[in-house]
């Protein structure tokens, strides 16, 4: 009897609260609606904005496969692409692999001038691996790789103006790497060592010395405004190299006088000095008898 009068109690409950709920459905039933309607699109607008982020997201690596690198001019204008589509994607893969290429790119074609490094490619250089540093600083792949190419970017600051400063710059750098943990057994860290040891010979500075002839000849250069440069051979009494700037009036007549001092008198007429034999007292004349 006890049993058969729970199971007649639950069965009045679970009654009673369907007829509760059919109340309440009945009373609230548009709210309802509207709910389960917004519910509904706001679940198709995210799986609508995740197929489009996935289709954005291909688009980009799909666009980045397709830039070249094969000349500095066409590399430059794939830089700046590159840089371009970076600033609007929030995928962290693509960013990280975009700064690690433009960063290497940007180091190739600063040698790829006629008289390398190039300072607009080296300085890209360096605004990729800080931010890439700044960015994924607890990634140890960035970590390397921005620290190992900015003491690159120094080592061609310095072939630019021969400061010596990029040497400290460069080796701060170099021990960054040698010093963090996180590199261990990477191989970032040997790099980091060689160069290291290698820093007095990167950082020597080179001056070209030429060897000057024992004599030379003097050297007159004729200006414009009718005046000369007179350079005075080595053993002079003046030192070597000095320059003197006269009138061109006083070199002419200064050549004039040289030219009178060493001209060769011409020779007499042998002619001149023969007796004429129709002349009284010449070789081979007659003797004059009369008194």
């Amino acid at each position: 009897m006890k049993a058969q009068r729970r199971h007649e109690l639950k069965e009045s409950d679970l009654g009673h609260t369907l007829e509760v709920a059919r109340k309440y459905l009945d009373e609230n039933s548009k709210s309802i609606g509207i709910v389960v309607i917004i519910v509904a699109a706001v679940v198709a607008a995210v799986a609508f904005g995740v197929r489009s982020r996935a289709a954005a997201i291909e688009d980009v690596w799909r666009r980045r496969g397709q830039l070249s690198f094969e000349n500095p001019e066409i590399g430059k204008e794939s830089l700046e692409s590159l840089a371009t589509m970076t600033l609007g994607v929030s995928d962290e893969q693509f960013v990280l692999t975009s700064l690690l290429e433009q960063g290497q790119q940007a180091l190739r074609l600063a040698q790829e001038v006629a008289v390398p490094p190039d300072r607009e490619m080296n300085n890209k250089a360096r605004q990729v691996f800080e931010e890439l540093l700044g960015r994924f600083q607890d990634n140890p792949l960035a970590v390397g790789v921005a620290h190992i190419g900015l003491a690159t970017v120094e080592e061609n600051e310095f072939m630019l103006d021969d400061e010596l400063v990029h040497k400290e710059r460069a080796n701060a750098h170099l021990t960054a790497v040698i010093d963090d943990p996180a590199l261990n057994g990477m191989p970032f860290k040997q790099m980091a060592l060689d160069r290291r040891k290698a820093l007095d010979e990167t950082f020597t500075r080179v001056v070209f010395e030429y060897p000057q002839p024992e004599e030379f000849a003097e050297t007159i250069t004729v200006d414009e405004d009718a005046q000369v440069e007179y350079v005075e051979p080595v053993g002079a009494d003046v030192p070597a190299g000095t320059v003197f700037t006269v009138p061109r009036t006083s070199v002419n007549e200064s050549s004039q006088a040289d030219d009178s001092k060493t001209s060769v008198p011409e020779a007499e007429d042998s002619s001149s000095t023969k007796s004429d034999p129709e002349k009284p007292g010449g070789p081979g004349s007659e003797p004059d008898d009369t008194p």
